[in-house]
């Protein structure tokens, strides 16, 4: 019978995953979900976000993102359709980008989104008062 042999690289991966494995139902009752909708709505004024960092720290991007419990500050990016976007005023738009304070509960998914003033005058641009972020769905 042929010894099968793993190099220290294999070993501690095959260790990593098992240990992972038997610890989801743990990490999930200790943590929430943060995501965007999933799409936009349009007609009420309703897009996706961009989730750019949580406390502080950059994010990758993915489709959802695992948070502890507690406060939270999430900063986001308004994902806006091109069917709507405000007047441009004299030079380049700032970027849409604001914080957003969740109090995040174990166990819970939380959707959040932005909801955009078309009647807001383009200068509002200036001070990004043409939308805000806001919490549009929890379970």
């Amino acid at each position: 019978m042929k010894r099968m042999s793993l190099d220290k690289p294999r070993l501690l991966l095959l260790l990593f995953a098992l240990a992972w494995a038997s610890a989801p139902a743990l990490l999930a009752a200790e943590q929430a979900w943060v995501m965007s909708i999933p799409h936009a709505l349009s007609g009420q004024q309703v897009y996706k976000v961009r989730i750019l960092a949580i406390d502080g720290q950059t994010q990758s991007e993915v489709f959802q993102y695992a948070v502890a419990p507690g406060a939270r500050r999430i900063t986001v990016e308004l994902m806006l359709d091109v069917e709507w976007e405000p007047d441009l005023v004299e030079g380049e738009r700032p970027p849409a980008v604001k914080e957003f304070e969740l109090e995040v509960e174990a166990g819970k998914n939380y959707q959040l989104a932005a909801r955009v003033d078309i009647n807001a005058p383009a200068e509002s641009q200036l001070d990004q008062s043409y939308w805000e972020v806001f919490l549009y769905a929890t379970d």
